[in-house]
């Protein structure tokens, strides 16, 4: 048995993750996801899992989108995401914008 924490960890598509548990299935090896409760072994649990696989593959598109969306509004506002820490020789100031890091010395 395979032990999985819940659908959207299993598989992002509802295509794939009904190909994966089919593959299993012919493999006589039973996929658990605790948070909905399904064994895939189960006479109702690939009903079930078609309809949980749709609504998981529906919640990650959506949640791509509202992050896709918000990146493009940041980018429109001037305001793009930069490592600082790891970009040398900047800092940022309180407003999040990039200021040159005035050091005496180089590092090293």
């Amino acid at each position: 048995m395979f032990i999985t924490k819940s659908i959207s960890r299993f598989a992002r598509n509802t295509l794939h993750c009904l190909n994966y548990i089919r593959q299993l299935k012919d493999k006589n090896i039973a996929v658990y996801f605790e948070k909905e409760s399904i064994n895939t072994l189960d006479a109702k649990g690939e009903v079930m899992l078609t309809i949980m696989a749709s609504l998981a593959q529906q919640e990650s598109e959506s949640l791509s989108q509202n992050v896709r969306i918000g990146l493009q509004y940041r980018y429109q506002q001037g305001k793009v995401p930069v490592n600082h820490t790891r970009f040398l020789g900047y800092d940022k100031d309180e407003d999040g914008n990039l200021i040159i890091n005035k050091c005496d010395t180089l590092p090293g």
